[in-house]
């Protein structure tokens, strides 16, 4: 190869710049850019693949005529992640996907499928993956990620990424952790627009960047930039592959990261929509990109080259920084040239071609989706000759298909020979198609439906919950991201697999058949994802202007819900002028928006553009069903009021449950809120309807008057620290949180929408000095035991090294966190929060006070893992 002195500009350039073409040959297009522009690197896509010989002939193409223009080894890239991301699906291994492998067993396994996956692309003159995904999927609403994830535990997908980057950089070919600093939890994707990640610079060391910090450690030869807007990092809404303090400062300085830096496709809509591809290629590279992807259109990949030459030329590009890049795009291709050199340029196909289709690669493929299968839940699938299959199809042009299809499990079903009958159905299927299901289901004793997203797919779980209502026995499997039960309430019994490919199609046959045990685990938390929201006052004594520059600090912590009240006795009368400006601006900034309305306020009164209507008294069944039928917002029920009687009656009246909502009253009244079990009782029956629930939580910070007491639905939270209300949440099976209080601390908001609601957090009031190792011992990690006893939550934890000394050995209250001292011998350490008085012993230590209720106190139950926070 030419070294970096020998090099021209355009040659220089070329180096930095991926592109992707249209056909399963070289184009003219592609010609012209290499001879034209010396082009240095391909990615490669679906589009490009029609068997393994054609794509082996059209690598050496590549090379030689990249070689030939520029006297450099190009890289050739490709997404070959397994699973659901996948360039090349026949002949070679259609590998799984990465929360698949997740599910199935160890990390090695990773490590295999790294490897054999590199064998099989070096042999095919791939020099470079862009993969594995070392994003934490903590967002169920996540609509690029999801199962490209290994998981929701950033520990767990270090692991399994770092595992995966071992085994495919063993066989010489660049692996790329992306999507730098993380994609796990957004709810947008950046193909279309910019996602927004709001957490603080703790939160993202603890969780998003974890994992890429591991991958640095090991020597990841490349990392792939996202086009995530990080509010920790930037002001101004920058995506993360533009910003100079994250490529720059954080992965460079900070992470003192070394190796290639390349950006997804600039063409994505985060970038292209408002910046233009080839200046988002530009400021990406002096941002501290080494190399842009252009993958779609000819005229935009020209022009990219065209830029950042006039921009060297007119000296907004350093010529000394353009070299740097160089540089290391150089020393990544020299170390490569002797592997491709050795296994893709010199042996000729026929030589290769067991290698590529080989027979131990399939197996392990198969035996891992196989052993992937998870049972969430409910009672184990049993073969019966009365059972009816039920599939979506995403994959199908129409719902009866000529040809049988690899990707269908109906099809599986005619292939397995099973003596079942199966039916297709669309991603979203409409109201014909579904009541032809339902009359077809209701003659046989078991359904097994295979879904596919149906989190995010309203007509397919709809079609889920009422098949679970006519059928006797029905089995939910999903078949791509395993939130589908968050959408599925009161369906029994669930199993998940985490692709639809052919590899998982044999899986479900296998487990139709009653030949496969399941005996997956499943990668991530299906508790759902509480939406948070905060409250805004009109008429009251803050100003509009003071609610006006609320609306801006709860969009900067990414606040999804807002609540306003109409019909407060104490508003003043010009009250609806303030609304509309606040619900003008609040529309702008995307909040979906709760209005309260009472039946008298209602009579004169406009109805904004709103989210949802929350009808707080006054209103009978027949005028809900007139609102319902007028509007095309959700109606929102008073959860605290509503009978399921009443429920069951709108339904007889033909109002469609997908329409409602229910939220709890707020309570201003000491001693007036709700008890956690009424709240219980409720929320699991509207849970029976698949209804979404509500409910209000204090803030600490402001009081809304006129009482100034907090406004919570349940009384025991009113004055009780935020994580210990948060922490019920989950057990009080409610979907979302509203601050009840206008102007929520800062700390308040972001505390709670970083808030992890399959955690107990427990607030504790010191009540005496304590120790350093007293400190550190409540600080730990705690799980109550599994033999637990009547007289308190009594966590595994033990001093490992110190000495605890006798401390404050007073009576031992309900509630009292206490520690072990010395004198307890080898129990020395152990901590324990009081559910019974008990009287003082010189061996144990008073330490503090648990801010909790009685009800969270009795939700610790044994196995359960919480943690403790000492508040001032």
């Amino acid at each position: 190869m030419i070294s970096l002195a020998q090099m021209t500009l355009k040659e220089k350039i070329g180096q930095l710049v991926f592109v992707g073409f249209p056909k399963t040959t070289i184009d003219d297009n592609l010609k012209r850019l290499i001879s034209e522009y010396k082009l240095g690197n391909i990615v490669l896509f679906a589009r490009n693949i029609a068997n393994i010989e054609q794509l082996h002939g059209l690598n050496q193409a590549l090379y030689q005529r990249i070689m030939n223009e520029t006297g450099i080894m190009p890289l050739i890239a490709i997404d070959q992640e397994g699973g659901m991301v996948l360039r090349i699906t026949e002949e070679a291994t259609f590998w799984p996907g990465n929360m698949t492998l997740a599910a199935s067993g160890g990390a090695h396994q990773a490590y295999e499928q790294g490897k054999m996956m590199g064998e099989e692309l070096r042999a095919l003159g791939i020099n470079m993956n862009l993969a594995p995904s070392l994003d934490v999927n903590n967002n169920p609403l996540n609509p690029v990620i999801g199962v490209r994830s290994y998981g929701d535990d950033p520990k767990k997908v270090s692991e399994w990424g770092v595992s995966a980057i071992l085994g495919m950089q063993e066989t010489g070919i660049i692996a790329t952790a992306k999507h730098f600093p993380g994609h796990g939890d957004t709810s947008s994707d950046s193909h279309y627009q910019l996602p927004l990640i709001p957490h603080d610079l703790k939160r993202l060391n603890a969780v998003e960047l974890y994992p890429f910090k591991e991958a640095i450690k090991n020597k990841v030869k490349a990392i792939m930039s996202a086009h995530v807007f990080f509010t920790a990092y930037e002001q101004e809404q920058l995506p993360a592959t533009l910003s100079k303090r994250v490529m720059t400062d954080l992965l460079r300085t900070e992470l003192q990261y070394e190796g290639l830096v390349v950006s997804d496709c600039m063409e994505m809509k985060a970038i292209d929509d408002f910046y233009t591809a080839s200046q988002g290629a530009l400021r990406g590279l002096l941002a501290g990109l080494d190399m842009v992807m252009v993958s779609q259109t000819y005229e935009k990949q020209k022009q990219t080259l065209e830029v950042i030459e006039q921009a060297v030329l007119d000296g907004t590009f350093p010529m000394t920084l353009l070299d740097e890049k160089v540089a290391r795009v150089l020393k990544a291709k020299k170390a490569l040239l002797p592997v491709m050199e050795k296994h893709f340029l010199k042996p000729g196909f026929k030589e290769k071609y067991p290698l590529i289709n080989q027979a131990l690669h399939h197996e392990f493929a198969q035996k891992r989706v196989d052993l992937s299968l998870t049972h969430v839940q409910g009672a184990s699938y049993r073969p019966h000759p009365s059972t009816l299959v039920v599939a979506v199809e995403p994959f199908a042009q129409t719902i009866v298909e000529d040809v049988l299809s690899k990707r269908s499990m109906i099809d599986g079903l005619i292939h397995a020979q099973l003596p079942y009958q199966g039916v297709k159905i669309k991603i979203n299927p409409d109201q014909q198609e579904r009541d032809e299901v339902l009359k077809q289901a209701s003659h046989y004793q078991q359904v097994v439906i295979f879904t596919y997203n149906a989190f995010s797919n309203p007509e397919q779980a709809l079609l889920v919950k009422q098949l679970n209502q006519v059928v006797p026995q029905l089995f939910v499997v999903s078949t791509r991201n395993p939130y589908d039960i968050l959408a599925l309430s009161g369906v029994a019994n669930y199993y998940c697999l985490y692709e639809y490919t052919p590899n998982s199609v044999k899986t479900a046959m296998r487990f139709l058949k009653g030949d496969l045990l399941a005996t997956g685990q499943l990668p991530v938390s299906l508790k759902p994802r509480m939406k948070i929201g905060a409250s805004v006052y009109v008429g009251l004594e803050q100003p509009l202007s003071a609610n006006l520059a609320y609306l801006d600090v709860l969009k900067a912590h990414n606040i999804e819900l807002l609540f306003i009240s109409a019909h407060m006795p104490e508003m003043r009368p010009d009250f609806t002028d303030e609304l509309r400006e606040i619900v003008t601006k609040a529309n702008h900034l995307g909040f979906k928006i709760i209005l309260d309305v009472s039946k008298p306020m209602l009579e004169d009164f406009v109805i904004p553009d709103i989210y949802s209507l929350r009808l707080d008294y006054g209103f009978s069944l027949e005028e809900m069903l007139e609102l319902a039928n007028k509007y095309p917002f959700f109606l929102e029920l008073n959860a605290s009021t509503v009978s399921e009687q009443q429920l069951k009656t709108l339904l007889m009246m033909g109002l469609d449950l997908r329409r409602l909502r229910v939220s709890h009253n707020f309570y201003p009244k000491p001693y007036t809120g709700l008890t956690q079990e009424q709240v219980l009782k409720q929320n699991l029956m509207f849970k029976r309807y698949g209804l979404t629930v509500m409910m209000y939580i204090p803030s600490q910070n402001e009081k809304r008057g006129p009482v100034y007491e907090g406004l919570p639905s349940v009384e025991d939270h009113r004055y009780l620290p935020l994580e210990a209300v948060l922490s019920e949440m989950a057990f009080l099976q409610t979907d979302e949180v509203v601050f009840g209080d206008s102007f929520a601390s800062s700390q308040e908001l972001q505390t709670a929408i970083n808030f992890s609601f399959s955690q107990i957090v427990i607030p504790i009031a010191l009540s005496t000095a304590i120790s350093q190792e007293e400190q550190t011992q409540l600080l730990l990690s705690h799980r109550e035991r599994a033999d637990a006893n009547a007289f308190g939550i009594r966590s595994s934890t033990r001093l490992k090294s110190g000495l605890i000394l006798p401390n404050h050995t007073v009576e031992r209250k309900v509630l009292a966190v206490t520690i072990d001292n010395h004198l307890f011998k080898r129990y020395q350490g152990e901590v324990t929060i009081m559910k019974q008085t008990l009287p003082a012993d010189p061996r144990v230590n008073v330490v503090g006070q648990a801010l909790i209720s009685p009800f969270l106190l009795n939700q610790i139950k044994p196995g359960q893992k919480f943690t403790l926070v000492i508040k001032e």
